[in-house]
């Protein structure tokens, strides 16, 4: 739903692709070709997207656990003008369906919307969990944090 109202193809399509990159990267290793040392694929996100929810970032993080990442570039959305994203920011609204869109706004909510990325941060671990609780998620505890 996120990546839809980003106008961004499925997640399925990300796995895929580092699926990709690994099987590649591990058959140059094997060869010896190329630079030295293993090449890693670096994702991007941003946390507190317009139509992202607490719930989607706990989800997103189960999912970049399993693909082995423990992210750093991350960064809060930040509107910008004449963009899609910062017209759903500022209206509420998705233009083309008209159906509203929830936005983290204030500092807690983008806060415990970014926390997730940092899942494997002894700092963040008992955030998470109260978060998790809070929301009814206590099934993603687990995948998450063990």
């Amino acid at each position: 739903r996120v990546l839809s109202c980003m106008r961004k193809p499925s997640f399925e399509q990300f796995i895929q692709f580092k699926k990709i990159f690994d099987k590649i990267e591990n058959q140059r290793l094997q060869e010896g070709k190329g630079p030295k040392g293993r090449q890693e694929l670096v994702p991007y996100f941003i946390s507190s997207h317009p139509a992202c929810s607490e719930i989607d970032m706990a989800q997103l993080a189960v999912k970049t656990k399993h693909l082995n990442f423990h992210l750093e570039q991350v960064q809060d959305f930040t509107p910008t003008p004449m963009t899609l994203a910062t017209e759903m920011y500022y209206t509420g609204y998705d233009p083309y369906t008209l159906k509203p869109v929830f936005t983290a706004k204030n500092k807690e909510d983008k806060l415990n919307q970014r926390r997730y990325f940092f899942w494997y941060k002894a700092e963040e671990r008992a955030a998470i969990i109260r978060n998790l609780k809070k929301l009814g998620c206590q099934n993603l505890i687990r995948p998450l944090l063990g």
